[in-house]
């Protein structure tokens, strides 16, 4: 009988160990993304490398889009939305992330779209777009005052500067809790600056 309880003190001693030790390591892991994607022509590369970078991290994602079930990108990848923009509860996520494409150009005047963007900003999360999604943060309102970038060629930029946004021709720019980068080849280093910002 002994033994065995000296054998579970040991282990209960190792497991509390190294449950002291995670939170120290886990940085982002855990925390929950919501990741708004059009329900077609979404740009593949920016979800597959902007997810890759989530995944790596140990963040937990929702696809967020105006329908639930198979959503078709601009080369035909397909992802599933977890649920509809209006069914979101932005106080469950940690953060709130655009991707790009043509497809999101016709979600710039969502108002449940915008009504996300919007609380989430108020709530202090971290609020993300790519490519042409700062749109949709430009047509939200949340941009006034701040610096940002997008893909020149998507028309993102003027609905940006139309709307108080300072543009800046760069990749990624972080401006507090707002971050947006211009198009695919800079998907992966757009990923990385959401992880960064949740750390």
């Amino acid at each position: 009988m002994l033994p065995n309880l000296r054998l579970f003190y040991i282990l209960f001693a190792l497991l509390f160990g190294f449950l002291l030790c995670v939170p120290a390591q886990a940085g982002a892991q855990g925390k929950k993304v919501l990741l708004i994607v059009a329900k077609r022509d979404f740009e593949d590369v920016e979800y597959s490398k902007t997810r890759k970078a989530l995944d790596d991290a140990g963040l937990q994602s929702t696809v967020a889009s105006t329908k639930t079930g198979t959503l078709k990108g601009r080369k035909g990848k397909r992802v599933t939305a977890d649920l509809e923009l209006k069914d979101v509860a932005v106080a469950d996520y940690d953060a709130v992330v655009i991707i790009g494409g043509n497809g999101i150009k016709k979600q710039w005047k969502n108002g449940d779209a915008h009504r996300i963007v919007r609380e989430a900003m108020d709530q202090g999360k971290v609020v993300a777009a790519i490519c042409a999604g700062p749109g949709v943060l430009g047509y939200a309102g949340v941009m006034q005052g701040k610096r940002g970038t997008a893909h020149p060629r998507s028309g993102a930029k003027s609905v940006m500067r139309d709307h108080g946004c300072e543009y800046v021709n760069q990749d990624v720019v972080v401006d507090g809790n707002l971050i947006t980068a211009n198009g695919p080849g800079a998907a992966a280093a757009f990923g990385e600056a959401v992880v960064k910002a949740l750390q």
